[in-house]
C-alpha cells in the first residue's frame, strides 16, 4: 500500500488539477497511508467522495470540482489502473521479482518514535479500524 497509496491518489485526484497544484497540497490533504497521516489526511475524503458520487452517490453538498477522470467513470477507471499497474512495475523493480510472494518489507520504517530523549524504545505502527481505541470494563449494573 506505501507504494500504490500516493500513485493511486496522483491518478485519481490530480487530473483536474494543473501541474505542480497537487504537490503543493500534499502537506496540507496528505496522499499517504503511512502512520504518519494516520490514514486520516484530508485528501482521502476528497477522493472518497469524489469516487463516491462516480458510482452514483448523490450528496447534499456535493464537491464542485471532478477529479478523477473530471467525472468521467471509463476515464477514471483507467487512470486508477494505471495506477496500480505503476505501482506493481516499480516494486518488481525495487524487489528484483515479478512474484509478489516474494516481496519484502522493512516493517522498522513503520514504527513510531517518542518525543527526542523521553523515551529510547519504538512501539509498532497498528493500522486500526478506526483513530480511537477503548477498552471499557463493566462490573455491575448502575444503581437503579
Amino acid at each position: 500500500m506505501d507504494a500504490l497509496c500516493p500513485p493511486l491518489f496522483r491518478a485519481a485526484m490530480g487530473g483536474a488539477l494543473k501541474p505542480g497544484v497537487l504537490d503543493a497540497m500534499r502537506p496540507i490533504i496528505g496522499t499517504d497511508a503511512g502512520p504518519g497521516g494516520d490514514f486520516t489526511d484530508g485528501g482521502f475524503w476528497y477522493l472518497d467522495k469524489d469516487l463516491r458520487r462516480l458510482t452514483g452517490t448523490r450528496f447534499k453538498r456535493p464537491l464542485s470540482t471532478r477529479y478523477c477522470g473530471r467525472g468521467s467513470a471509463a476515464a477514471c477507471a483507467t487512470a486508477l489502473w494505471g495506477a496500480f499497474e505503476a505501482a506493481g512495475a516499480a516494486l518488481q523493480t525495487a524487489q528484483g521479482t515479478a512474484d509478489p510472494d516474494a516481496w519484502r518489507a522493512d516493517a522498522d520504517k513503520e514504527r513510531l518514535g517518542f518525543v527526542s530523549g523521553l523515551l529510547k524504545t519504538t512501539i509498532r505502527f497498528t493500522n486500526r479500524p478506526s483513530g480511537i481505541q477503548q477498552v471499557i470494563s463493566f462490573s455491575g449494573h448502575r444503581p437503579r
